[in-house]
């Protein structure tokens, strides 16, 4: 009685420690590290992780990674999104800061498709472990007012930026989630 009193209770322990563990899930042909209470949301032909609160919803393919809150109320109006790209730019682009500014730059890009853009905020940010910019604003889309959070950062000749969007209401909702996601980003080795 007592060897199966032991065995259960290394059982219980086993189970218990278990679960507050990060999962492991494989990609490719290696096992990923997933922080608790969040998914993979990248693919394998990325050179990242992404991960995300494991509510939201994922759309991934070769070029990006997207993944929506889904708050399980058809009728709600947030759709608040958190998405990855990657842009292999030229060799006049030396640092985020050419690719956001530059006359051509993604600033310039956004400006032709949101109206209404705001003063925008610049701090310094981390994702992956690589130092680059964070960008706030807040921009109209059909009259419809979206607040942005950019992170990017510039790596070989490559903008690693992962884009917040929400709408104002909506935005203080799932800044910790943001959060989350900015700090698990990593580079695939």
């Amino acid at each position: 009685m007592k060897k199966i009193s032991l065995v259960s209770l290394v059982l219980v322990l086993c189970i218990c420690l278990g679960s507050f563990c990060a999962c492991k899930q494989k990609e490719g042909g290696d096992m990923v590290d997933i922080p608790q209470g969040m998914k993979l949301a990248s693919g394998e032909n990325v050179d990242y992780y992404m991960f995300v609160p494991e509510s939201w919803n994922v759309d991934r393919s070769d070029l990006y990674t997207n993944a929506v809150f889904s708050s399980g109320d058809p009728s709600s109006l947030d759709h608040t999104s958190i998405s990855t790209t990657v842009y292999a730019v030229s060799n006049d682009i030396q640092c985020v800061d050419d690719w956001w500014n530059k006359e051509d730059g993604f600033l310039a890009e956004l400006s032709l498709v949101y109206t209404d853009i705001s003063e925008i905020s610049e701090a310094e940010a981390t994702l992956g472990g690589v130092d680059g910019i964070e960008y706030s604003f807040t921009a109209k889309l059909g009259g419809v007012e979206y607040c942005f959070v950019i992170t990017a950062v510039w790596s070989d000749f490559y903008i690693y930026f992962v884009t917040y969007t929400s709408m104002p209401q909506y935005t203080d909702e799932h800044a910790d989630d943001r959060a989350q996601v900015i700090e698990s980003f990593t580079f695939k080795d």
